[in-house]
């Protein structure tokens, strides 16, 4: 019983711990998680299950890995925003799959995405390559999708046969 409420405990303080941290980390680092975000999580992750689980690892390991990799990640976000230089490094930029209705199959291939997942996008925001001006995969690898103007003389047409 005593072992029991002692993971209790240990669970409820890391759990704390774990919650602030991410708090102070910022909203930026949970809603669109790049490489590193995504690392830093799971290795918090780790070091609070651990202090969770081996009750002969002193709780304050635990928080001190916690707490330290919060404190990294907020610094790296910091001075990301500051030297773009470095976020190209952490973060990744963009690649550039469809210019002007032509997907480019070599990038497609250099990013690993098949033609299956584009086409699964493109029909996600309604699309289709021909009415793309340019897509491209974001670090966080979503397909970010900016459709070409509609020309005048589509819509006029569209607007003399609905008459």
């Amino acid at each position: 019983m005593l072992e029991l409420l002692t993971l209790i405990y240990r669970t409820t303080v890391l759990y704390i711990v774990a919650l602030i941290v991410f708090r102070l980390m910022g909203k930026r680092t949970l809603a669109k998680m790049g490489p590193f975000d995504f690392a830093v999580i799971i290795m918090i992750g780790e070091a609070v299950a651990i202090g969770m689980e081996d009750t002969k690892t002193p709780l304050i390991n635990a928080i001190g890995i916690t707490v330290a990799l919060g404190v990294l990640q907020y610094l790296l976000t910091w001075l990301n925003v500051r030297f773009r230089w470095l976020e190209k490094i952490t973060q990744g930029v963009p690649s550039r799959l469809i210019f002007q209705g032509n997907i480019d199959q070599e990038e497609l291939k250099r990013e690993r995405v098949s033609r299956a997942d584009l086409f699964m996008e493109l029909r996600q925001k309604d699309t289709q390559p021909k009415d793309v001006k340019e897509a491209r995969l974001e670090p966080t690898g979503e397909i970010s999708i900016l459709k070409k103007p509609k020309s005048k003389s589509n819509s006029k047409n569209k607007q003399k046969k609905s008459k």
